[in-house]
């Protein structure tokens, strides 16, 4: 049998995911409130890169961690901190050609891959319960999101592949990186890898602007916040499950984004959404407890 630290250790981390969805998902409403009073694209993101690395560099010491690491665990936060940037970058870019439901829905195949990659790496099958639960959070994910498939640009079809590669990479490499790298100190260093890149963009762009009013700062920083936290906890979910899990619960980050945009940009939802609303929590939790469910060793009876 499992023991119960076993048992419990993958439940530590798909609350972690949770949590870390809720807050990813109220970046997107901040944001288009940052972007109403003022701020640009590459404003925000630069703004939330140098937000997360000074954050971190106060929360580190203030926990105690490590701000060294082992050489092998250089090549995973590369790839960690190059998926992070795909997925700002191609998200990003990817509603200026697409509208933002289609990116998302886009963007959030990122588990099925995620899935998928894990299956073969592992070459042990998934039960049918977890593929249904999958695919049945998609199937949420569409009516949900509701995308206009008349507005279809390839430019932003290939920005929000670019995404969904990222975030998969992210899961992937996160998952070996966290376990030879404290995930607070990996969120630090994969932000402070960011910087000068997300910078360099900004600079290039000449479209630097800040908010011109309070409710704009506010905002901003809620983005930056809600930003780091997620990333943070991502991370920390993946020292604890196994990235088929994290990502899959990840699928609720839109959810909270749909519902924080009705609450404060009063953004109503529709029945079809509503609907696909439910079928993508019903997923998450069969497919959660389809993943905690402690297996049974034949070999103690």
């Amino acid at each position: 049998m499992l023991s119960a630290r076993e048992t419990r250790i993958p439940i530590f981390g798909i609350i972690a995911a949770l949590v870390a969805s809720i807050s990813l998902g109220i970046v997107t409403p901040a944001a288009r409130v940052a972007y109403d009073y003022g701020t640009s694209a590459t404003t925000l993101v630069a703004f939330r890169a140098a937000f997360a690395v000074s954050f971190m560099a106060i929360v580190i010491p203030l926990l105690s961690r490590p701000w060294c690491f082992e050489s092998r665990a250089f090549k995973p936060l590369l790839q960690t901190t190059m998926g992070i940037l795909m997925v700002a970058f191609g998200y990003m870019s990817s509603v200026l050609f697409i509208p933002v439901s289609l990116s998302a829905l886009i963007f959030f195949t990122f588990p099925i891959f995620v899935l998928f990659y894990t299956t073969t790496l592992n070459s042990k099958p998934q039960d049918l319960v977890t593929i249904f639960a999958f695919l049945a959070a998609f199937t949420g994910l569409a009516l949900t999101l509701g995308p206009n498939l008349e507005i279809l640009d390839w430019r932003g079809v290939l920005c929000s592949t670019v995404a969904v590669i990222g975030a998969s990479l992210v899961m992937v490499a996160g998952s070996t990186a966290v376990r030879r790298l404290d995930p607070f100190t990996l969120t630090f260093y994969t932000q402070l890898l960011c910087l000068p890149i997300v910078f360099g963009v900004l600079l290039a762009s000449g479209n630097v602007s800040l908010p011109f009013h309070v409710f704009g700062w506010a905002a901003l920083f809620i983005a930056a916040g809600g930003y780091i936290v997620g990333i943070c906890l991502i991370l920390l979910a993946l020292r604890f499950a196994k990235p088929a899990r994290v990502s899959m619960i990840n699928n609720l980050e839109p959810l909270v984004t749909l519902v924080t945009a009705a609450l404060v940009l009063d953004e109503r939802l529709s029945l079809p959404q509503y609907l696909g609303g439910g079928l993508v929590l019903g997923s998450v939790i069969i497919a959660t407890r389809t993943m905690t469910k402690p297996s049974l060793d034949l070999s103690t009876r």
